[in-house]
């Protein structure tokens, strides 16, 4: 991220984050490295949440070894979609997205065979994919939904889901974003790969004004419509979820994943102990004085 453009891009570029600030006085400060491991491990995050009666997808299955390995396919008895994603993986590597009628399966590049599927499951389970390079675990997860609202903000072309980025120190939402899929991120809400961020009001849930690849912009690139004004749906709901994880982690400077889906509502799809910075650039507002 080169913040030496950013800076002139922002009006409140006084207020901007930078990685070291953040390092130094949120990440290190704010989070213990005894409770890293509650959300490094995706499942363990998961049931903790799940105890404390915040929504997560269903996991349909785990594999942790050649064992579980052999009866794969029999997780997914009547499931058309699913997610593979490590347990330890960082950065999005590593999930992927399946779509599977009878024995065919399909993933965001085409056709993609038994064996194929196999060999990515022994990929995570041999650490591939994982913070720190060692043994993983793979699991199957249901495929979300987005909830019409903000499949209307989605290129039919781009697909995916999209999801919200909250930012919360301790029980405090400090910032919102909500990323979209494109084309140019082969659907996946990811803003390295091309997705777009789009800043939220906290107080009102209200989308104000997006970026893309580190650029201010006010329409979408592949559709032309206004990023601004758009009301996130279950707003409450996210807002009041956000604040109990981090005292539930046992972190206190967390960035909270969620999806809007169509049939279940919101739900966290992750916790991150370092969440990045570009949210500063969606919203248009540096991170610092806001945490202050």
């Amino acid at each position: 991220m080169n913040f030496a453009r950013i800076k002139r891009m922002l009006p409140s570029a006084k207020g901007l984050l930078g990685i070291n600030a953040r390092n130094l006085n949120y990440i290190y400060t704010h989070n213990r490295r005894a409770c890293f491991p509650n959300i490094d491990d995706k499942l363990r995050c998961k049931n903790l949440l799940n105890r404390h009666g915040i929504p997560t997808p269903k996991t349909l299955g785990v594999i942790d070894g050649p064992r579980t390995l052999i009866n794969w396919q029999a997780y997914l008895d009547g499931i058309s979609e699913f997610v593979i994603k490590p347990s330890r993986g960082f950065g999005g590597e590593g999930i992927m997205i399946v779509t599977r009628e009878e024995r065919e399966f399909t993933n965001s590049t085409g056709p993609i065979s038994t064996d194929d599927l196999e060999f990515h499951i022994m990929q995570i389970l041999n650490g591939a994919f994982s913070i720190d390079n060692r043994s993983d675990t793979a699991f199957f997860e249901e495929k979300l939904i987005n909830e019409p609202a903000i499949s209307e903000l989605i290129s039919t072309e781009a697909g995916g889901v999209a999801d919200i980025r909250l930012i919360c120190q301790h029980h405090r939402p400090v910032m919102a974003m909500l990323r979209l899929p494109t084309r140019a991120s082969a659907g996946k809400a990811n803003l390295h790969q091309g997705g777009l961020g789009v800043g939220i009001d906290l107080a009102t849930g209200r989308t104000n004004g997006g970026s893309s690849r580190n650029r201010i912009i006010k329409k979408h690139p592949e559709t032309g419509i206004d990023l601004a004004g758009h009301t996130i749906p279950y707003w409450s709901e996210i807002i009041e979820y956000g604040s109990q994880i981090s005292e539930i982690v046992g972190l206190g400077y967390v960035g909270v994943d969620f999806v809007c889906d169509a049939n279940q509502g919101p739900m966290v799809l992750e916790v991150n102990a370092r969440p990045g910075l570009n949210i500063q650039i969606a919203n248009q507002t540096g991170l610092r004085s806001v945490l202050k």
